[in-house]
């Protein structure tokens, strides 16, 4: 019975570190590509303005609205937005910061965490 146990415990602790590998695999190919993504929470009504379009032209990114679903793992978003202001900072310098609205997910996080 306990070898049955430790064997279930075993292939949910192997599961559950594929997944994260899978998660940071999934970041790190996002941030590579071509297109970055700066994910916002929306609502019925989409929250990208013509000003965040024309941010997101100026500096080669888009943005992705969840509308009204929000996602459950919004730590996982966070992330990858903070690699979008990272590249951002590194190619653009810190003007970008006042050109984007703050609301953005994770964005005053990140940028509390940079001063």
């Amino acid at each position: 019975m306990s070898f049955k146990l430790f064997f279930l415990l075993f292939l949910t602790a192997f599961g559950i570190q594929a997944q994260e590998k899978k998660q940071n695999d999934t970041i790190k190919i996002e941030i590579n590509s071509n297109t970055k993504t700066i994910y916002v929470l929306g609502g019925i009504a989409s929250v990208i303005t013509k000003e965040d379009l024309a941010f997101a032209k100026k500096h080669n990114i888009q943005f992705h609205d969840f509308g009204c679903i929000a996602p459950t793992n919004f730590e996982e978003y966070e992330v990858k937005n903070e690699l979008v202001f990272e590249y951002l900072n590194k190619t653009y310098g810190k003007q970008w910061q006042k050109d984007i609205k703050a609301n953005v997910l994770g964005f005053e996080k990140w940028k509390n965490k940079e001063i």
